[in-house]
Protein backbone atom coordinates (compact mmCIF):
# COMPACT_ATOMS: atom_id res chain seq x y z
CA UNK A 1 0.00 0.00 0.00
CA UNK A 2 1.41 3.36 -0.99
CA UNK A 3 2.19 5.81 1.79
CA UNK A 4 3.35 9.39 1.77
CA UNK A 5 6.97 9.08 2.80
CA UNK A 6 9.88 11.47 2.91
CA UNK A 7 10.97 12.44 0.38
CA UNK A 8 7.64 12.74 -1.41
CA UNK A 9 7.03 13.07 -5.14
CA UNK A 10 4.48 15.00 -7.14
CA UNK A 11 2.97 13.91 -10.46
CA UNK A 12 1.14 15.74 -13.22
CA UNK A 13 -1.64 13.44 -14.41
CA UNK A 14 -2.97 13.29 -17.96
CA UNK A 15 -6.17 11.77 -19.35
CA UNK A 16 -5.98 8.64 -21.44
CA UNK A 17 -7.51 8.35 -24.87
CA UNK A 18 -9.89 5.47 -24.43
CA UNK A 19 -12.01 3.37 -22.07
CA UNK A 20 -10.39 1.02 -19.61
CA UNK A 21 -13.19 -1.42 -18.90
CA UNK A 22 -15.56 -0.94 -16.01
CA UNK A 23 -12.85 -0.26 -13.38
CA UNK A 24 -15.37 -0.33 -10.56
CA UNK A 25 -17.99 1.60 -12.55
CA UNK A 26 -21.66 0.97 -11.77
CA UNK A 27 -23.25 3.46 -14.18
CA UNK A 28 -22.43 1.86 -17.54
CA UNK A 29 -20.47 4.96 -18.65
CA UNK A 30 -16.95 4.73 -20.14
CA UNK A 31 -13.90 4.77 -17.87
CA UNK A 32 -10.80 6.63 -19.09
CA UNK A 33 -7.35 5.72 -17.78
CA UNK A 34 -5.16 8.44 -16.33
CA UNK A 35 -1.41 8.33 -16.73
CA UNK A 36 1.60 10.17 -15.33
CA UNK A 37 2.65 12.93 -17.73
CA UNK A 38 5.33 14.45 -15.50
CA UNK A 39 6.99 13.67 -12.17
CA UNK A 40 8.87 15.97 -9.80
CA UNK A 41 10.91 14.71 -6.87
CA UNK A 42 13.83 12.44 -6.09
CA UNK A 43 14.96 10.29 -3.17
CA UNK A 44 18.45 11.74 -3.32
CA UNK A 45 19.33 15.17 -4.62
CA UNK A 46 19.64 18.81 -3.76
CA UNK A 47 16.81 20.77 -2.17
CA UNK A 48 15.34 21.78 -5.53
CA UNK A 49 14.30 18.18 -6.27
CA UNK A 50 13.28 16.95 -2.81
CA UNK A 51 10.31 17.72 -0.57
CA UNK A 52 9.73 17.50 3.15
CA UNK A 53 5.93 17.24 3.44
CA UNK A 54 3.83 18.14 0.40
CA UNK A 55 0.90 19.87 2.05
CA UNK A 56 -0.74 21.25 -1.11
CA UNK A 57 -0.05 21.90 -4.77
CA UNK A 58 -1.72 24.05 -7.42
CA UNK A 59 -1.44 25.05 -11.04
CA UNK A 60 -2.37 28.75 -11.07
CA UNK A 61 -4.79 30.15 -13.68
CA UNK A 62 -3.59 32.16 -16.65
CA UNK A 63 -0.62 31.72 -18.95
CA UNK A 64 2.15 31.11 -16.40
CA UNK A 65 2.11 27.30 -16.80
CA UNK A 66 3.78 26.79 -13.44
CA UNK A 67 3.35 24.19 -10.73
CA UNK A 68 3.39 25.50 -7.15
CA UNK A 69 4.16 23.02 -4.35
CA UNK A 70 3.51 23.99 -0.74
CA UNK A 71 6.10 22.24 1.45
CA UNK A 72 5.00 22.34 5.09
CA UNK A 73 8.26 21.02 6.50
CA UNK A 74 10.28 23.48 4.44
CA UNK A 75 7.80 26.33 5.14
CA UNK A 76 7.99 27.45 1.54
CA UNK A 77 6.55 27.22 -1.95
CA UNK A 78 8.66 25.55 -4.62
CA UNK A 79 7.95 26.70 -8.16
CA UNK A 80 8.44 24.49 -11.23
CA UNK A 81 7.85 25.07 -14.92
CA UNK A 82 5.48 22.99 -17.05
CA UNK A 83 8.29 20.52 -17.79
CA UNK A 84 9.11 20.00 -14.12
CA UNK A 85 12.17 22.25 -14.14
CA UNK A 86 12.91 24.03 -10.89
CA UNK A 87 12.45 27.80 -11.03
CA UNK A 88 12.74 29.12 -7.49
CA UNK A 89 11.68 28.94 -3.85
CA UNK A 90 9.22 31.44 -2.41
CA UNK A 91 9.27 32.29 1.32
CA UNK A 92 10.98 30.55 4.23
CA UNK A 93 10.36 29.73 7.88
CA UNK A 94 10.03 32.77 10.11
CA UNK A 95 7.77 35.33 11.74
CA UNK A 96 8.46 38.19 9.36
CA UNK A 97 6.10 39.55 6.71
CA UNK A 98 5.61 36.94 4.00
CA UNK A 99 7.46 34.24 5.95
CA UNK A 100 5.72 31.01 7.00
CA UNK A 101 5.49 29.09 10.24
CA UNK A 102 3.01 26.27 9.56
CA UNK A 103 1.62 26.53 6.02
CA UNK A 104 -1.43 24.30 5.79
CA UNK A 105 -3.04 24.83 2.39
CA UNK A 106 -3.10 27.22 -0.54
CA UNK A 107 -5.42 28.21 -3.35
CA UNK A 108 -5.24 30.52 -6.35
CA UNK A 109 -7.62 33.38 -7.04
CA UNK A 110 -8.91 33.88 -10.62
CA UNK A 111 -6.64 36.94 -11.00
CA UNK A 112 -3.58 34.83 -10.16
CA UNK A 113 -3.04 35.85 -6.53
CA UNK A 114 -2.07 33.01 -4.21
CA UNK A 115 -3.60 32.63 -0.73
CA UNK A 116 -1.67 30.53 1.80
CA UNK A 117 -3.28 29.51 5.10
CA UNK A 118 -0.70 29.49 7.90
CA UNK A 119 -2.08 28.00 11.12
CA UNK A 120 0.54 29.53 13.41
CA UNK A 121 0.08 32.95 11.81
CA UNK A 122 -3.67 32.65 12.39
CA UNK A 123 -4.71 33.49 8.87
CA UNK A 124 -3.63 33.99 5.28
CA UNK A 125 -0.56 35.21 3.45
CA UNK A 126 -1.44 36.86 0.13
CA UNK A 127 0.93 36.89 -2.86
CA UNK A 128 0.38 38.56 -6.21
CA UNK A 129 0.39 36.78 -9.57
CA UNK A 130 4.21 36.93 -9.61
CA UNK A 131 4.34 35.44 -6.06
CA UNK A 132 5.52 38.69 -4.51
CA UNK A 133 4.28 39.15 -0.95
CA UNK A 134 1.33 41.55 -0.68
CA UNK A 135 -0.20 41.28 2.79
CA UNK A 136 -1.19 39.08 5.72
CA UNK A 137 -4.47 39.03 7.61
CA UNK A 138 -4.37 37.15 10.90
CA UNK A 139 -7.92 37.17 12.21
CA UNK A 140 -8.30 33.69 13.72
CA UNK A 141 -6.15 32.66 16.71
CA UNK A 142 -8.41 29.59 16.85
CA UNK A 143 -10.26 27.69 14.11
CA UNK A 144 -9.30 29.57 10.94
CA UNK A 145 -11.19 28.98 7.69
CA UNK A 146 -10.04 25.79 5.97
CA UNK A 147 -10.51 23.94 2.65
CA UNK A 148 -10.78 27.37 1.04
CA UNK A 149 -11.56 27.75 -2.66
CA UNK A 150 -11.85 30.92 -4.74
CA UNK A 151 -15.25 32.10 -5.97
CA UNK A 152 -14.15 35.38 -7.56
CA UNK A 153 -11.29 37.88 -7.33
CA UNK A 154 -12.73 39.14 -4.04
CA UNK A 155 -14.50 36.16 -2.41
CA UNK A 156 -13.77 32.59 -1.38
CA UNK A 157 -15.65 29.71 0.23
CA UNK A 158 -14.34 27.90 3.32
CA UNK A 159 -15.09 25.30 5.94
CA UNK A 160 -15.36 27.08 9.30
CA UNK A 161 -15.53 25.47 12.75
CA UNK A 162 -16.80 27.43 15.76
CA UNK A 163 -16.95 25.90 19.23
CA UNK A 164 -19.09 26.67 22.27
CA UNK A 165 -18.65 25.09 25.71
CA UNK A 166 -21.79 25.08 27.86
CA UNK A 167 -20.79 23.33 31.08
CA UNK A 168 -18.81 20.16 30.48
CA UNK A 169 -20.08 19.83 26.91
CA UNK A 170 -18.41 20.96 23.72
CA UNK A 171 -20.64 22.04 20.81
CA UNK A 172 -18.76 22.12 17.52
CA UNK A 173 -20.57 24.09 14.83
CA UNK A 174 -19.51 23.13 11.31
CA UNK A 175 -20.31 25.53 8.46
CA UNK A 176 -19.57 26.03 4.79
CA UNK A 177 -19.38 29.80 4.33
CA UNK A 178 -18.37 32.59 1.95
CA UNK A 179 -15.80 35.24 2.92
CA UNK A 180 -14.72 38.50 1.36
CA UNK A 181 -10.92 38.58 1.08
CA UNK A 182 -9.47 40.32 4.14
CA UNK A 183 -12.64 40.14 6.24
CA UNK A 184 -12.77 38.46 9.65
CA UNK A 185 -16.45 37.48 9.55
CA UNK A 186 -18.09 35.44 6.81
CA UNK A 187 -20.84 36.89 4.62
CA UNK A 188 -23.01 33.88 3.77
CA UNK A 189 -23.70 30.47 5.30
CA UNK A 190 -24.26 27.76 2.67
CA UNK A 191 -24.52 24.72 4.96
CA UNK A 192 -24.26 24.04 8.68
CA UNK A 193 -24.67 21.43 11.39
CA UNK A 194 -23.23 20.77 14.84
CA UNK A 195 -21.67 17.98 16.88
CA UNK A 196 -21.96 17.75 20.66
CA UNK A 197 -19.56 15.79 22.84
CA UNK A 198 -18.43 15.83 26.45
CA UNK A 199 -14.83 16.56 27.30
CA UNK A 200 -14.56 12.99 28.60
CA UNK A 201 -15.74 11.71 25.20
CA UNK A 202 -13.03 13.75 23.46
CA UNK A 203 -10.34 12.46 25.77
CA UNK A 204 -11.51 8.86 25.28
CA UNK A 205 -11.93 9.20 21.50
CA UNK A 206 -9.64 11.99 20.33
CA UNK A 207 -9.80 10.55 16.80
CA UNK A 208 -13.08 12.38 16.28
CA UNK A 209 -11.10 15.63 16.13
CA UNK A 210 -9.78 14.33 12.80
CA UNK A 211 -12.69 12.31 11.42
CA UNK A 212 -15.49 14.66 12.52
CA UNK A 213 -13.70 18.01 12.26
CA UNK A 214 -10.37 18.34 10.44
CA UNK A 215 -10.90 15.72 7.74
CA UNK A 216 -14.69 15.63 7.46
CA UNK A 217 -15.49 17.37 4.15
CA UNK A 218 -14.47 18.05 0.55
CA UNK A 219 -14.89 21.48 -1.03
CA UNK A 220 -14.21 23.03 -4.43
CA UNK A 221 -15.53 25.74 -6.74
CA UNK A 222 -15.70 26.61 -10.41
CA UNK A 223 -13.99 29.97 -9.79
CA UNK A 224 -16.98 31.96 -11.05
CA UNK A 225 -19.34 31.75 -8.09
CA UNK A 226 -20.41 28.12 -7.61
CA UNK A 227 -19.39 25.95 -4.62
CA UNK A 228 -19.44 22.14 -4.50
CA UNK A 229 -19.38 20.16 -1.27
CA UNK A 230 -19.46 16.57 0.00
CA UNK A 231 -19.18 15.00 3.42
CA UNK A 232 -16.60 12.25 3.84
CA UNK A 233 -18.81 9.40 4.92
CA UNK A 234 -18.79 5.63 4.73
CA UNK A 235 -22.59 5.64 4.53
CA UNK A 236 -23.62 8.24 1.95
CA UNK A 237 -22.41 9.48 -1.44
CA UNK A 238 -23.93 12.95 -1.89
CA UNK A 239 -22.52 16.07 -3.57
CA UNK A 240 -24.21 19.45 -3.17
CA UNK A 241 -23.63 22.77 -4.89
CA UNK A 242 -24.68 26.39 -4.34
CA UNK A 243 -24.31 29.71 -6.08
CA UNK A 244 -22.84 32.80 -4.39
CA UNK A 245 -26.29 33.78 -3.10
CA UNK A 246 -26.63 30.51 -1.21
CA UNK A 247 -29.17 28.88 -3.53
CA UNK A 248 -28.79 25.15 -4.14
CA UNK A 249 -27.92 24.53 -7.79
CA UNK A 250 -26.48 21.00 -7.71
CA UNK A 251 -27.42 17.74 -6.02
CA UNK A 252 -26.12 14.40 -7.18
CA UNK A 253 -25.27 11.05 -5.69
CA UNK A 254 -24.62 7.43 -6.53
CA UNK A 255 -25.88 4.25 -4.92
CA UNK A 256 -22.63 2.65 -3.82
CA UNK A 257 -22.54 -0.14 -1.27
CA UNK A 258 -20.47 0.51 1.91
CA UNK A 259 -16.99 -1.00 1.81
CA UNK A 260 -15.41 -2.13 5.07
CA UNK A 261 -11.72 -1.53 5.62
CA UNK A 262 -9.61 -4.62 6.01
CA UNK A 263 -7.65 -5.15 9.23
CA UNK A 264 -4.49 -4.46 7.22
CA UNK A 265 -5.88 -1.15 5.96
CA UNK A 266 -6.87 -0.08 9.46
CA UNK A 267 -3.39 -0.84 10.77
CA UNK A 268 -1.79 0.96 7.81
CA UNK A 269 -4.00 3.99 8.45
CA UNK A 270 -2.99 4.08 12.11
CA UNK A 271 0.69 4.02 11.12
CA UNK A 272 0.16 6.63 8.42
CA UNK A 273 -1.65 9.05 10.73
CA UNK A 274 0.90 8.55 13.48
CA UNK A 275 3.74 9.32 11.05
CA UNK A 276 1.82 12.31 9.71
CA UNK A 277 1.42 13.88 13.15
CA UNK A 278 5.03 13.10 13.97
CA UNK A 279 6.03 15.03 10.84
CA UNK A 280 4.98 18.19 12.69
CA UNK A 281 7.98 17.57 14.92
CA UNK A 282 8.67 15.48 18.01
CA UNK A 283 6.62 12.67 19.47
CA UNK A 284 2.89 12.67 19.93
CA UNK A 285 0.55 10.92 22.34
CA UNK A 286 -2.31 11.17 19.86
CA UNK A 287 -3.90 7.75 19.29
CA UNK A 288 -5.83 7.56 16.03
CA UNK A 289 -8.61 4.99 15.61
CA UNK A 290 -9.77 4.76 11.98
CA UNK A 291 -13.41 4.63 10.95
CA UNK A 292 -14.48 1.05 10.02
CA UNK A 293 -15.71 1.91 6.49
CA UNK A 294 -13.99 3.63 3.59
CA UNK A 295 -15.31 7.11 2.81
CA UNK A 296 -17.41 7.07 -0.33
CA UNK A 297 -16.18 10.53 -1.42
CA UNK A 298 -12.66 11.76 -0.62
CA UNK A 299 -11.98 14.65 -3.05
CA UNK A 300 -13.70 17.08 -5.43
CA UNK A 301 -12.53 19.37 -8.21
CA UNK A 302 -13.46 20.98 -11.50
CA UNK A 303 -11.31 19.15 -14.03
CA UNK A 304 -9.66 20.20 -17.30
CA UNK A 305 -12.89 19.22 -19.10
CA UNK A 306 -14.91 21.78 -17.08
CA UNK A 307 -16.84 19.02 -15.30
CA UNK A 308 -16.98 18.06 -11.62
CA UNK A 309 -14.62 15.22 -10.69
CA UNK A 310 -15.52 13.24 -7.57
CA UNK A 311 -12.95 10.82 -6.18
CA UNK A 312 -14.33 7.67 -4.56
CA UNK A 313 -12.66 6.32 -1.46
CA UNK A 314 -14.11 2.83 -1.89
CA UNK A 315 -11.81 1.75 -4.71
CA UNK A 316 -8.39 0.13 -4.24
CA UNK A 317 -7.05 2.49 -6.90
CA UNK A 318 -8.02 6.18 -7.28
CA UNK A 319 -11.32 6.25 -9.20
CA UNK A 320 -13.28 9.33 -10.25
CA UNK A 321 -16.93 9.87 -11.11
CA UNK A 322 -17.35 12.77 -13.52
CA UNK A 323 -20.55 14.86 -13.53
CA UNK A 324 -21.67 17.68 -15.78
CA UNK A 325 -22.61 20.82 -13.88
CA UNK A 326 -26.30 19.92 -14.11
CA UNK A 327 -25.60 16.90 -11.87
CA UNK A 328 -25.78 14.23 -14.56
CA UNK A 329 -23.12 11.46 -14.63
CA UNK A 330 -20.84 11.99 -17.63
CA UNK A 331 -18.12 9.34 -17.25
CA UNK A 332 -15.35 8.02 -15.05
CA UNK A 333 -11.57 8.03 -14.80
CA UNK A 334 -9.14 5.59 -13.19
CA UNK A 335 -5.59 6.30 -11.98
CA UNK A 336 -4.05 2.80 -12.04
CA UNK A 337 -1.80 3.12 -9.00
CA UNK A 338 -2.96 1.35 -5.84
CA UNK A 339 -2.98 3.14 -2.50
CA UNK A 340 -5.49 4.95 -0.30
CA UNK A 341 -3.10 7.77 0.65
CA UNK A 342 -3.01 9.43 -2.78
CA UNK A 343 -3.91 13.13 -2.64
CA UNK A 344 -5.20 14.94 -5.73
CA UNK A 345 -5.43 18.60 -6.71
CA UNK A 346 -7.99 18.79 -9.52
CA UNK A 347 -8.37 22.04 -11.46
CA UNK A 348 -9.17 23.30 -14.96
CA UNK A 349 -5.42 23.81 -15.42
CA UNK A 350 -4.56 20.16 -14.74
CA UNK A 351 -4.53 17.32 -12.19
CA UNK A 352 -1.73 16.88 -9.66
CA UNK A 353 -1.19 13.82 -7.45
CA UNK A 354 1.15 13.07 -4.57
Amino acid sequence: MKRIVLPAALFLVACGEGPAGNGGDNTGLPVDTLSVALSIGAEIGDSTATFGVIQDAVIPPGDRREILVLDMQGACIKVYDENGGYIRQVSRRGDGPGEMRMPWECFAMPDGRLMVLDLLKHGFLVMDDSLNFVEEFSHWPQNPPMLSTALSDSTFASYKIDADMPGNMLVMNRRIVIYTVGAKEYDTVLWEDSITASLDDLIENSSMLVTELLDAFCLCSDGVGSVFFAEKSGEEYLVLGWNAEGEEIFRSGLDISPVAKTPEEIEEEKIYMDNYFRSFGGNTSFSFEPEPYRNKVVALGIGPDGRLWVQRGTSETPFFDIFDLNGEPAGHALFPEKGWTWTFSISPQGILAW
